[in-house]
């Protein structure tokens, strides 16, 4: 009888003691894996790295994305000129979250001289944009450059 007892506690792999362990551990585990998401996702809507103004014209803009659609455009920053010809030299990838800014983007035309104050953010998250540039104002320019 006494052989039966010894043998039948000695094959339990786990104590109660050991379990609660291991669940404290992924609870905190748990814990800080959501709290990292929680504060990298605070810091892309709050945080912002550089802010200013690109002038130019406006290449390229669009709605993108399939699940998340985004506005996405691109701006000419500068031409070269040689000969008779003038050609692009920068490109200048931006997005725009705000609706105003898309207006006045779809209604400013082709061939408009633009002023494009931007704020560059930390983390670039993927459902408000491609780039880390997120125009926030939009000033159309009458002189042509």
């Amino acid at each position: 009888m006494e052989d039966n007892k010894i043998e039948n506690s000695s094959t339990v792999p786990f104590t109660k003691q050991g379990t609660s362990v291991f669940k404290k551990i992924m609870r905190w585990f748990f814990f800080l894996v959501l709290l990292g998401v929680a504060g990298y996702i605070a810091i892309g809507y709050v945080y912002s790295y550089s802010d200013g103004f690109r002038e130019g014209y406006v290449y390229k803009f669009s709605n993108k994305g399939l699940i998340f659609k985004t506005h996405e455009g691109i701006l000419k920053t500068g031409f070269i000129n040689l000969g008779n010809t003038s050609t692009p030299n920068e490109e200048w990838a931006f997005s725009v979250t705000d609706d105003s800014v898309i207006n006045t983007l779809n209604t400013a035309g082709e061939r408009k001289f633009l002023k494009l104050y931007y704020k560059q953010r930390v983390v670039k998250l993927f459902w408000r944009g491609e780039s880390k540039y997120f125009i926030y104002k939009v000033d159309v320019l009458n002189e042509t450059k």
